[in-house]
């Protein structure tokens, strides 16, 4: 597991709890990288054939798959302020905002919470959770 500059800083747990806000989805350019798996969860969900679903909601960035954005920087799913494809969305969807760049100190924590309402409030995640978490992100290179 990577090295935190603040040595787990969160290890007394932190809150979080989605709030439907979709910031997390749009507004910003970005990556949301997929595996094979994701494609054709997302390809089965959209029962579409996984070649048009790529063509359609895919891009190729350095070798790697993502999803495509819209011109203002919102993400291809994202509609009237909610995931098209949310019982399928990619991992990285599913585990913000406990990723390595936000858990890397106390100051991203905040200034992440800063930009999403939920960060800070609602649910408790342990130090357990979290940590695994990470895990998968670390793993999927995120």
């Amino acid at each position: 597991m990577k090295e935190y500059k603040n040595k787990r800083w969160w290890m007394d747990g932190l809150y979080f709890s989605c709030l439907g806000c979709g910031w997390c989805c749009g507004g910003e350019p970005g990556y949301v990288w997929l595996d094979t798996n994701e494609i054709f969860a997302i390809a089965n969900f959209l029962e579409m054939d996984v070649g048009d679903t790529l063509h359609s909601f895919a891009r190729r960035v350095s070798g790697r798959i993502s999803l495509r954005e819209l011109e203002n920087g919102d993400c291809v799913f994202l509609a009237d302020g909610r995931c098209r494809i949310y019982p399928v969305r990619p991992l990285q969807c599913r585990t913000y905002p406990f990723w390595p760049s936000v858990l890397q100190s106390p100051r991203s924590w905040r200034l992440e919470g800063q930009r999403c309402p939920g960060i800070g409030q609602g649910s408790f995640y342990p130090q357990e959770t979290i940590e695994r978490l990470l895990s998968h992100t670390s793993a999927s290179g995120l």
